[in-house]
């Protein structure tokens, strides 16, 4: 592989679909329940949580994910943001799961590295529709070097 490899990114329609049925299956699941009379409080209690968890979720899949991974031979990663143009340079954080049907990792920008109050970490989650099969393949073989 040749480094730097640079994967474009895109908003997964999957995951908002996914997101959009669990929430959707645990309300069901909430309201045909039967509730005894004690614990009638419980129902309109979990579905607000529920709302508000919805609505975080949804919060999160807006907000700007970055554009482009850059992937580096040293295991670090740059993350290209639509408002900065220049990758930040960030390193991955433990607990990397990489399989064919999805690639979720963490990751974090060092405290020494400048980001004018930019975010100092976050989670990706990528799905087969987020960016081209091969980039993906380019990604979970990288993701398998760097956490070995």
């Amino acid at each position: 592989m040749r480094f730097p490899v640079a994967i474009e990114l895109r908003r997964s329609r999957l995951l908002l679909c996914a997101l959009c049925a669990i929430h959707a299956l645990a309300a069901q699941g909430v309201c045909l329940a039967e509730w005894p009379e004690s614990l009638s409080w419980v129902a309109p209690c979990a579905l607000l949580f529920l709302a508000l968890n919805a609505i975080r979720a949804g919060a999160n899949y807006l907000r700007q994910p970055p554009r482009t991974l850059r992937l580096y031979a040293d295991g670090t990663l740059g993350l290209v943001f639509a408002e900065k143009p220049q990758p930040l340079v960030a390193v991955l954080r433990p607990g990397v799961l990489a399989l064919p049907w999805i690639c979720v990792f963490s990751w974090r920008i060092p405290e020494d590295a400048s980001t004018d109050g930019a975010i100092r970490r976050g989670t990706l989650a990528l799905l087969p529709d987020s960016a081209d099969a091969d980039a993906l393949r380019r990604l979970r073989l990288w993701l398998r070097q760097v956490r070995d």
